[in-house]
């Protein structure tokens, strides 16, 4: 690098911090608010939510629904087709419901994925479980529309305050209510007090009799936008017109006000269309319309067959996108009146009470076919024909699994994993400034540039942050630092063999690339064989998985390299402050291939001991394996309620149930759990039961189960360990060349030896086996072969240095020069496991112990198993390497 020019790289690595400062902005902006002040910054900055990270359910607290489509008498070709309805379906009525971070996302061929944030099981249920509702309205007449918007315009402005919404004056002629309005206004016209203007009840009317109350005059609440006219929030005015997109909320509370209703004819009603337009065609600016329709529909979506979107060919539209439509029965002959009665007039197409297109009716259509056209867009075609079909859906959809989180319990998660996480990388950085010295601040910050990168990129992706994801994100910082010790200690055996400061660092990087890289992809191939297979919260652990390693090999490579040549070159420096570790590990001189068979025994009696206790104790499966209900509940004292709870659900007669203490949690909190349920009151009448029984506790989340699921996730973990297996040996084989074959299956060797032994701790504990733990146990294959390819780099490196002809005795020397990297690695990623076990909190408590267990084990199988493995298959095969 020149002494005094700043160059390209130090411009793309300043550039990508700005980018990702600026990324990561709208995450903090939502993440830091809580609660109502959390939702309603959401609403009122609907661009700011969609730029953030999204926050899994167990984070944010709601429920998430698992639909599935009854196959039974349809074609297998038309379930793809029934799903695209019915997603389109729920995600309307989702959006109707003014949810914030709405995660509706097809699962396979046949389900559908819906995580509701903040909202609770029976009414998550009844949103997506309700018929959806298609019908054809008149737009309401240019009159019409003008005498409403008017009294709602004084009424809001508050030229009265007792206008009363007298339905059957409001539906005679505009001219009469017009007259009326004023005549109101005239009478009543009084000033009105501050507290009035904010929305509250003046002190009078508070006071007021009953009497008063119940007479008809008495105004209802004053709205909340007082002072503001309803044809103010229009960007363009008309039926139909454009409300700002940080308006729209506004207006629904408006116009929901019991005042603005009493004022809202019979006849009519007020909605909005179903997403966002562009206010011109080659507008930036996007906003949604506001429609006043007749309320009594001229047809249902019962008599639409079939819509589908094409580009016209020919005439003055030629080129246009359109969406024909079909009706079957006597749809044409009712759509033929209707067209023929309307001539020159909008008709909206509404479903779920939102219009999702109005286009004017040119003529009669006879024939029962009709076309839309105006759209914007194939996208926009695909998405109103997928609409327009769905009217009446043609298989029933059925829940097969529900889970759900009390909001409390999510805000404890954020602290507890957020907070854990914070521990466990300090404790990392005060390590390496502890060991690296000057190298180990370059590192830290190297480290706080990766988390920055890291939350930047999952932003980007708008990813779903849950619990293990929180957990896979703060192992994968920790692990970050790993491709630094690589280096670090590369540079120290520069020095050591006489090279200047920036030779060892430019030969230290150079020699370190071909591991770190090496080791990194493989890690990267399990996170991504976890995001493929899993669901839920494993496929969010998977995809922080892979991206945080894909950002530290980044940071690890240029961003400390680019610091270590500036503080080089500025100072023309020939030493460099990197610590010089300890002797003990630096100069290890450890007989493992001379004690091979040794370790072997060792492992042979772990390997059985492990498989005996699975063969007899088995494992305790949560119910994502067996299928069931499992219910959280918390106690606010710090008394054992384990067997208070068991004798109140037997009293109560609920047999088959399990209950069992949380640990790691700041509540005092249990899990019960039992077989699935068909009774709709069992909850309540859990909850009775321990009131009856004086237990004074709350339920704070619940999982429901179906066995299709269960099934489903043992056999994809069993797929996913295996092909993680499969994917290593063909990765190492091909990276380490024709002779590779011995070092991929030394490493699979190794990664079933750690999958074994683990499964044994983990069933000799009684750790509840989910899906956190299978993303545990597939992350300690990634971070086993991780140290694993790192010994075998250099053993691939010294091999082809000294020869082959003393070839123990090259893999010993190699073991032994790694040691140091070894135990620094494992020691700093079992910083942040250790914390995370004991104060991560129930939900990552079991993933933090198999992840301290599998870097444990994983760390004795790369020095002692793998190696001497290589060696055995070298002179088995007699081909070396």
């Amino acid at each position: 690098m020149n002494k005094k020019k700043f160059g390209m790289r130090e411009l793309i690595i300043l550039l990508v911090i700005v980018l990702s400062a600026y990324t990561v902005w709208p995450s903090i902006q939502v993440h830091t608010k809580k609660g109502e002040e959390k939702q309603t910054f959401l609403k009122e900055n609907p661009k700011m939510g969609a730029k953030s990270i999204n926050f899994g359910l167990d984070l944010a607290g709601g429920t998430a629904i698992t639909l599935e489509i009854d196959k039974t008498n349809i074609k297998g070709d038309d379930i793809k087709d029934i799903q695209e309805q019915s997603l389109e379906i729920i995600r309307n009525r989702v959006d109707q419901y003014g949810l914030s971070e709405p995660q509706i996302s097809p699962s396979g061929d046949d389900r559908i994925v819906v995580e509701l944030a903040g909202v609770d099981d029976s009414t998550a249920k009844a949103l997506v479980g309700s018929t959806a509702k298609l019908e054809f309205k008149i737009l309401a007449e240019a009159e019409k529309f003008t005498q409403v918007v008017g009294l709602i315009d004084q009424y809001l402005t508050r030229q009265t305050t007792d206008i009363v919404a007298d339905s059957a004056a409001t539906d005679s002629t505009a001219k009469d209510s017009t007259v009326a309005a004023k005549d109101s206004a005239k009478d009543t016209t009084k000033t009105l007090s501050d507290d009035e203007l904010l929305g509250k009840a003046p002190a009078a009317e508070v006071a007021a009799t009953d009497s008063a109350k119940d007479s008809a005059a008495v105004e209802a609440q004053p709205a909340s936008e007082v002072g503001v006219a309803l044809s103010a929030y229009y960007l363009s005015f008309g039926n139909g017109g454009f409300i700002a997109e940080e308006n729209v909320e506004k207006v629904k509370k408006l116009l929901a006000t019991d005042g603005v209703q009493k004022l809202i004819p019979r006849d009519v009603a007020f909605a909005f269309g179903s997403g966002l337009e562009p206010v011109q065609r080659d507008s930036k600016i996007k906003a949604k319309r506001l429609y006043l329709l007749k309320r009594r529909a001229e047809m249902a979506g019962d008599d639409v067959v079939d819509a589908r979107p094409y580009r016209v060919s020919d005439g003055v539209s030629a080129g246009e996108v359109a969406v024909s439509l079909k009706f079957g029965g006597i749809g044409p002959k009712k759509f033929s009146a209707v067209t023929a009665a309307n001539i020159g007039k909008q008709m909206a197409i509404v479903l779920d009470n939102q219009v999702i297109s109005a286009p004017v009716i040119r003529d009669r259509i006879p024939n029962g076919e009709a076309q839309i056209t105006g759209l914007d867009d194939m996208a926009e075609a695909n998405r109103l024909s997928v609409v327009l079909r769905a009217g009446a859906l043609k298989a029933p959809m059925k829940i097969i699994e529900s889970r759900s989180v009390g909001a409390t319990l999510g805000e404890e998660n954020i602290v507890q994993g957020f907070g854990s996480g914070a521990i466990g990388l300090i404790l990392c950085l005060v390590f390496m400034v502890a060991y690296y010295r000057l190298g180990g601040l370059i590192a830290s910050f190297g480290m706080v540039i990766n988390t920055l990168v890291t939350a930047a990129v999952m932003s980007v992706f708008n990813a779903t942050l849950t619990l293990p994801g929180i957990a896979g994100f703060i192992l994968v910082v920790g692990m970050s630092l790993d491709a630094n010790v690589i280096i670090y200690e590369r540079i120290r055996e520069e020095l050591k063999n006489g090279l200047t400061a920036r030779a060892a660092v430019a030969k230290g990087y150079e020699r370190a690339f071909g591991a770190i890289l090496d080791s990194n992809l493989t890690t990267v191939l399990t996170g991504l064989i976890l995001y493929k297979i899993g669901t839920g919260s494993v496929k969010g652990f998977g995809l922080t998985l892979t991206i945080g390693i894909l950002t530290s090999l980044f940071c690890a490579i240029t961003v400390t390299r680019s610091i270590l040549d500036w503080k080089l070159a500025k100072r023309d420096a020939t030493t460099l402050s990197i610590g010089g570790g300890f002797k003990a590990i630096n100069e290890a001189n450890l007989q493992i291939i001379p004690n091979r068979r040794r370790f072997g025994l060792i492992s042979m009696i772990l390997i059985v001991a492990s498989i005996a206790f699975i063969a007899i104790k088995g494992f305790d499966f949560s119910i994502d394996f067996t299928g069931g209900q499992v219910y959280t509940v918390q106690y606010q004292d710090d008394a054992k309620h384990e067997k208070d709870l068991s004798k109140a659900l037997s009293a109560a007669g609920i047999s088959g149930t399990k209950v069992r203490t949380l640990g790691g949690t700041s509540a005092n909190s249990y899990q019960i759990s039992m077989r699935a349920s068909d009774d709709a009151q069992f909850e309540l009448k859990m909850a009775q039961a321990f009131e009856k029984a004086g237990q004074k506790c709350e339920i704070v989340a619940k999982d429901n189960v179906g066995p299709t699921i269960g099934k489903e996730l043992r056999f994809n973990a069993i797929l996913s360990v295996i092909l993680a297996w499969l994917g290593i040996l063909i990765y190492v084989w091909f990276r380490f060349g024709k002779f590779g074959l011995g070092f991929g299956v030394a490493a699979v060797l190794g990664l079933v030896h750690d999958t074994v032994i683990t499964l044994g701790f983990i069933s000799a504990f009684g750790l509840s086996f989910d899906g956190a733990l299978i993303a545990s146990l597939l992350t300690m294959i990634g971070y086993s072969v991780n140290d694993t390819i790192v010994n075998f780099d250099r053993i691939r490196e010294n091999t082809a240095v000294y020869g082959s002809s003393n070839f123990a005795e090259t893999i010993n020397k190699s073991l032994n020069q790694c040691f140091s990297r070894t135990m620094v690695t494992s020691l700093t990623t079992l910083f942040v496991c250790v914390i995370l076990a004991v104060m991560g909190g129930s939900s990552i408590r079991d993933f933090g112990l198999v992840q301290c267990f599998g870097i444990l084990i994983g760390t004795y199988s790369s020095v002692c198993i793998c190696s001497p493995v290589v060696l055995w298959w070298s002179k088995r095969f007699k081909k070396g390497v």
